[in-house]
């Protein structure tokens, strides 16, 4: 018996469907939901797991520095030099046309061109990028048991383990990947480290990091954040594992 046009049009839809659902699952996040239940430790419970800052550099912007001596170690997160010649394209890049602007309103007795203060203004923002770079170095001294991030003093005891994160940062262009070291306190509060786009290196850094505070790393990057802990709603198997351990 031949197929009715409903039917035939039906088959065609349900095709169409799943050629769409196929196109769409090429964007679509496979990594393994994340359950905090994993790390096999209560804070983690009470820890969000959403990024701390959002956007971030596509390139490294600070690495790890371990200094020794015969009786005190310290660790420093220190700007890279890629950070540094790109606010200097910015620094010398606005000011080299700012001079160059005035040199020619000089030599041909022109007024001077409003793109002079555009130039100065990159230049400022040059200044800007740098000066917020240098900001966010933190430092890490076992013998004083103090810590410096983000321009904030903590102790060290208070740190109960590192955070790595991954977020999808949407570009003009493009999109890119940047990834999260935090500190998670005893409370479940967290301060960004550093944040950027070089994944072996923050790994590096963290491995690093965690063996000199002697805490663990929980290396979320890998995993994808389930709903419950995306929008910040409760899930029943956390909220009875809280009640249950008097969280």
């Amino acid at each position: 018996m031949p197929k009715s046009p409903l039917q035939t049009d039906g088959h065609v839809f349900g095709r169409v469907v799943g050629v769409v659902q196929r196109f769409l699952s090429i964007f679509k996040d496979s990594r393994e939901c994340l359950d905090p239940l994993r790390f096999d430790d209560p804070v983690a419970l009470r820890t969000n797991w959403t990024p701390v800052v959002h956007g971030g550099n596509n390139f490294c912007t600070h690495r790890l520095q371990l200094k020794s001596g015969l009786t005190s170690s310290s660790v420093t997160f220190r700007t890279t030099p890629a950070m540094v010649a790109f606010c200097l394209v910015f620094l010398v890049g606005g000011v080299g046309v700012a001079v160059s602007m005035l040199v020619m309103s000089a030599e041909t007795a022109m007024a001077i061109s409003p793109g002079i203060l555009v130039a100065l203004a990159v230049a400022g923002g040059g200044v800007l990028m740098l000066k917020r770079a240098r900001a966010h170095e933190a430092s890490f001294d076992r013998t004083s048991g103090q810590c410096r991030v983000r321009a904030k003093n903590y102790s060290i005891s208070e740190v109960h383990a590192l955070q790595l994160l991954r977020e999808t940062v949407r570009g003009n262009d493009s999109n890119y990947h940047s990834y999260e070291l935090n500190l998670v306190f005893r409370d479940g509060s967290r301060s960004n480290v550093t944040d950027h786009g070089a994944l072996s290196a923050i790994r590096r850094d963290a491995s690093a990091l965690a063996d000199y505070l002697q805490i663990p790393v929980w290396d979320a990057i890998d995993f994808r954040l389930p709903e419950h802990l995306r929008n910040g709603g409760a899930d029943p198997k956390l909220d009875l594992l809280r009640n249950n351990l008097g969280l």
